[in-house]
């Protein structure tokens, strides 16, 4: 599919032509940015809310550390049951804020891809945090893609079809370990290569648009 940028119209004349800026375009390839500052406010807002329950758990360990205390002076011995859930909840709070620093190192390591995915006539190609540009698939290994909502959140799964894995002729990627634990294993309740919509800098409709173009209509967004 000859992909071609056109002068925006008005917006009751919106095409997938008119949505698609010059610089996104390649010969035959349609690009859809990722928008970065969105991504890196996302991930302030998730190690901030994860900080915050990890310190409420270490406060509600000290707490009922505190009252053990109290029930040992009152009651003898027999007070110290209460140790045990304290002791537990300090150590879940513990690793909590361990994890909060790990995942704060990793994403500074990372950074943010600028691309999420990648259309041409041979395939698609997506992106991981850990390895941008990383996944190519046929159209072939492609079943379609669908919409999502979770947490009022829309998000856009990638599904492969019936049999694709790292093996599949022509796929390249899928052994990655980040990908393998998407594809195997729910994430925030959802199985498979999937990025948040609100991080796109195209929209769906211009996505579904292209989708059709390259697989004369039988990749679509469901």
């Amino acid at each position: 599919m000859p992909v071609e940028a056109a002068v925006r119209g008005s917006p009751r004349d919106w095409s997938f032509r008119d949505t698609v800026p010059m610089e996104n375009m390649a010969v035959d390839e349609f690009t859809v940015e990722v928008d970065q500052d969105a991504v890196r406010r996302a991930r302030t807002t998730t190690l901030r809310a994860l900080t915050s329950s990890a310190w409420v758990t270490l406060v509600g360990a000290g707490v009922i550390a505190g009252l053990t205390v109290v029930l040992v002076s009152l009651a003898g011995p027999v007070g110290l049951v209460n140790a045990v859930p304290a002791v537990l909840l300090g150590a879940s709070g513990t690793r909590s804020l361990r994890k909060v620093r790990e995942l704060r190192a990793l994403w500074a390591a990372q950074g943010v891809t600028p691309v999420a995915m990648r259309m041409s006539p041979a395939g698609l190609r997506l992106s991981i945090d850990a390895a941008p540009d990383s996944i190519f698939l046929p159209w072939a290994a492609v079943q379609g893609m669908r919409l999502v909502s979770r947490l009022g959140r829309q998000i856009l799964v990638v599904d492969l079809a019936p049999g694709v894995g790292p093996g599949s002729p022509g796929v390249t990627g899928l052994e990655h370990p980040d990908v393998q634990r998407v594809l195997n294993h729910k994430v925030m309740g959802v199985k498979g290569l999937r990025t948040a919509v609100r991080v796109l800098r195209q929209p769906v409709p211009a996505i579904d648009q292209a989708l059709a173009g390259y697989t004369g209509g039988r990749v679509r967004v469901r």
